[in-house]
Formats: C-alpha cells, structure tokens, sequence
C-alpha cells in the first residue's frame, strides 16, 4: 500500500517532500504532509505547519478509502457528477452552475488539469440552455458517495475576479422529524469578501448558525500563485472541530456548529450577487459586484483521507441535479482571459438577446470619467469600416473599466490598436486604489504612452502595477484608454489585457 502511494505521491504532488519514497522505506508521512520550506514564515510559525505534517500521529487514518484526482483521466463518473443545478435562487440573481462551463486541459505548460469557468455580467458568449443565456453562472463537480471525517484538501488557483465564489465544501441537507431543518456544510471560500487577502472557513448545522471567519492569508489568494487549502474535520473530540490550513499551515480552527453528518463534496464557482462586496455603490459600475466577462478556478488535484473515528452520523444523501452524459471540453492549452471585458467594443448596445430570445438589458463594462468637461467618450462606428466599433476618446475624458484585486507587483499585457486625430496622443493609464470598492482611496494615478500615429497601429507592452509608497497599497486598479494631449479624438479597439503573473514582467 504505501508503495503505490509513493509513487502515486511522486507522480500527482509535487509540492511535497518526496526524498526516501524509493523502496518505500521512508514514513508516508514525509511523503503526503512534509512541506519543503525554508522560508522565514515557517521558521517563524513551525508548530503551525508541524500540526499539518504530524497528522497521522493524532489520528489513524484510513488509506484504503482516500480519494485522490488529479483530473488527468477526465471526470470519473463513478466518483463525481457534473452539476446543473441552481440554489438559493431567493435574493442572490445567479443562474447557478451549467456542465459547459466545465472544462478539461491538457496543457504541458500548466499544472491545471481541470477548469471551473464563471461569467460574470459582462458575458456575451454562447447560451447555456434554452432559459438561461450564461450571465452569472459557474461551474461545480461533486462526490457521488456522501463522505465523512477526514482530511480534504485541493490545490487550486481560485478564479480570480470579484463577484465570484471559488469552494470546496461539505453539504448536506436533511428534514427532522419535527420538521426542522438540518443544514451540514464545511466550506472553505475565496471571493466571499471584497478582499483577496482573506480566505474564508465556515461551519454550519442548521440554515441559521453558522461559524465564519474571514483569515488572514498572508497573500492575495487571486495572484496567480498555485496554493494548497486543506480543513480537517474531527468528530470524535470532545468538542468536534475543523482546522483550516493554507499550503500546510494551520491558520484557523472551528469548534462552532461543526456538522456531525456526513456529506457530499464540491468544488465549484458560482456567481451569486452578494459575493465580493454586493450591490453596486455610489458610481453605479454595475448593477452588482460581478464586473468581469468569463475567468476559471485552476484545480490540479483534490485529496480526501477519511480518518478512522467515530461520533458521526452516516445518512443516504442526495445530490443536487446534475447531467451523467455531459462530457466536459477537452483543451490542450490554457485559454486566455482577457480582463477587458467587450475589448473589441462590439457590443455597442444596451440591450441584448438571451438565449431563450427574450431581451434584456446590458450591463456595459466601459465607463467614461471627467465627465465635468464636454469631451466625451464611448463606442461608435469605425468611419473606415461600417460594421466594426472603436471606441473614441474626444478631448480630456478617459475611457475606462475597473479591475478589482490587482495589487503590487500583479504584471499585465496590454495589447490593441489606435489612431489619433487632430493633435491627439494615445495614452494608457492606471489609478491606484488601497480597497476593492470604487469608493475606495485613491493613491494616485501612473500614465504610460503609447503614441500619436494618425493611422491605425498596433501596441504591446507590458506594465506592472505599483504602490504609491509603504503607506498606500494597491489592491484594486481602474484603468483608462487616454488621451494625453487633451485635444482631438483617439481611437482604440480590439484591447485585450490579460495577466502575466506576479512581476513577471
């Protein structure tokens, strides 16, 4: 047994310590729990990181049953299903989670193995279904088998946008006799505060009492950066608990409304209106926080080790619905995602057609700003080509979209077109804003230029986004297509920014 775990170990993981599995001879231990660091946050946090490793010293655990998926076969259809489903449909406007938005990668270059797609309020691709046109929806897989105590982890790089909800959780559901509701569910999110900084752990046991706490992370949980969340859930303490680990430190632990009942594991994104901050505030953006078009959650593997306990309740479970013929997309390189959402302003209109055929509004992505002068800015047709849209910037306004969750050292590219008229000069520019909300504090404005053709050229460059000073850190950028002359009108199209990764420039 401990064999083949090695070598699944050397194959699936490896971000962890794996010297002296040959022969194995060496504790599997070191193998599955022994975090190779040397940083200075381990040497400052050893007992927090020993109490990840020593796991198998206070607990038995049950190798037989573990559960390990990197994905790399396709989705087993003995061991998840692929959701299409909607829930909490009462106040939260999220058309739930949809089989196509479940993708496969096969990518040498990448170590994501399965995609989670959410589309925001700035979608415009295919529809879904014949209701539901893919605005706000997401992704999830769930176990079929109804699990219990155990060690659950997922390495992942959460989607990255505000207004979305990256999961790995524990559900179930169950009517008591007196007709009360039982509600079981270990969660462990990132977006449901307006602050990547955090992650967030909750317990719950009935729909109303619930234990959450929004932790610490030591990073921006959005940077790009692979990284392991892990909860243990223990039922036969004398007080049942859950601990929270982030790559392999204990950060937080539960001993409020810790479920006893076993349940169904997801991991998923999905799209409800409160994620990330809620309705819009005072500059009206958009009519909730989800200010993107389409980004992923990238899962690499997910691990679950039942632990040999008892004090726990084994029920029948049933999931959410879900579609068994569904066979998820099949790519063999990541997708770009372009963090300009309708970059190549053909969607010039305030209305749009649904999938179903109904029409319904538009919620537009660019915003002008200066808006005290005459200037103007916004979409109209290319004089050159009837059927095609630019944007024009007249004068002094500024063209532009929010980007909430950039901070210091966050690398983007930034390619497009343009032309300038009448004096003008093409400018790129960025505000730096120290929170998340548009109503945020300003730390000042970085403006770079791009040029002054009068025919229609095309730009590249990278840029990486900055703090003012010790005093100012960014976490949220607006940028802007610009005009740095202030007379005339510059053109822009086909504008695709997408993220490199932390100063990787």
């Amino acid at each position: 047994m401990r064999k083949a775990l090695c070598l699944l170990l050397a194959l699936g993981l490896g971000l962890f310590a794996l010297a002296g599995c040959a022969g194995g001879t060496s504790d599997l231990a070191d193998a599955m729990f022994g975090y190779v660091t040397d940083s200075a946050d381990y040497k400052e946090n050893q007992e927090a990181y020993d109490h990840y490793k020593d796991v198998e010293e206070r607990f038995t655990l049950n190798y037989d049953e573990m559960i390990y998926d990197d994905f790399t076969q396709g989705i087993d259809k003995d061991r998840w299903v692929i959701g299409d489903s909607v829930w909490d449909q009462w106040g939260t406007d999220q058309n739930g989670v949809r089989p196509q938005n479940v993708f496969l990668l096969n990518d040498p270059a990448s170590e994501a193995h399965l995609l989670l797609r959410a589309n925001g309020e700035f979608y415009s691709g295919e529809a879904l279904s014949s209701q539901i046109d893919g605005v706000t929806t997401g992704a999830a897989i769930s176990t079929i088998e109804a699990l219990g105590p155990g060690r659950y982890e997922v390495r992942m790089k959460p989607m990255p946008r505000l207004g979305a909800l990256t999961s790995m959780w524990l559900f179930s559901w169950f009517e008591q006799n007196d007709g009360s509701v039982q509600q079981n569910e270990i969660d462990i999110e990132i977006g449901l505060s307006p602050n990547f900084d955090v992650a967030s752990f909750t317990t719950w046991t009935t729909p109303d009492n619930n234990n959450n706490e929004n932790v610490d992370a030591g990073f921006m949980v959005n940077d790009g950066n692979w990284h392991t969340y892990t909860f243990d859930w223990v039922t036969d303490a004398e007080v049942p608990y859950v601990d929270y680990y982030i790559d392999g430190k204990l950060v937080y632990t539960s001993t409020s409304n810790v479920p006893t009942t076993n349940a169904t594991l997801t991991l998923g994104v999905w799209v409800p209106s409160w994620a990330g901050g809620g309705e819009a505030d005072s500059q009206n953006i958009s009519n909730g926080s989800r200010m993107f078009d389409s980004d992923y959650a990238e899962i690499s593997w997910f691990r679950y080790i039942p632990f040999s306990m008892g004090n726990w309740e084994q029920r029948p479970v049933t999931n959410r619905p879900s579609d068994a013929t569904f066979e998820p997309t099949a790519l063999t390189e990541m997708p770009t995602v372009n963090k300009a959402a309708n970059g190549d302003f053909e969607r010039a209109d305030t209305e749009y057609q649904r999938g179903d055929g109904v029409t319904t509004q538009w919620v537009y992505p660019w915003m002008s700003y200066n808006t005290t002068t005459e200037d103007t800015a916004g979409i109209v047709t290319d004089l050159d080509n009837a059927e095609n849209h630019v944007a024009a910037v007249n004068g002094a306004q500024l063209y532009g979209q929010w980007l909430r969750g950039a901070g210091e050292g966050y690398t983007f590219r930034l390619t497009g077109r343009y032309k300038a008229t009448d004096g003008a000069s093409a400018q790129f520019s960025y505000s730096r804003f120290i929170g998340y909300q548009t109503t945020s504090a300003s730390a000042g404005m970085v403006q770079l230029p791009i040029g002054n053709s009068a025919e229609w050229t095309e730009f590249d460059f990278t840029f990486t986004v900055t703090n003012r000073d010790a005093n100012s850190l960014t976490k949220s950028i607006r940028y802007y297509l610009d005009n740095g002359t202030d007379t005339g009108t510059v053109y822009f199209d086909d504008i695709t920014l997408t993220y490199f990764g932390l100063n990787a420039a």
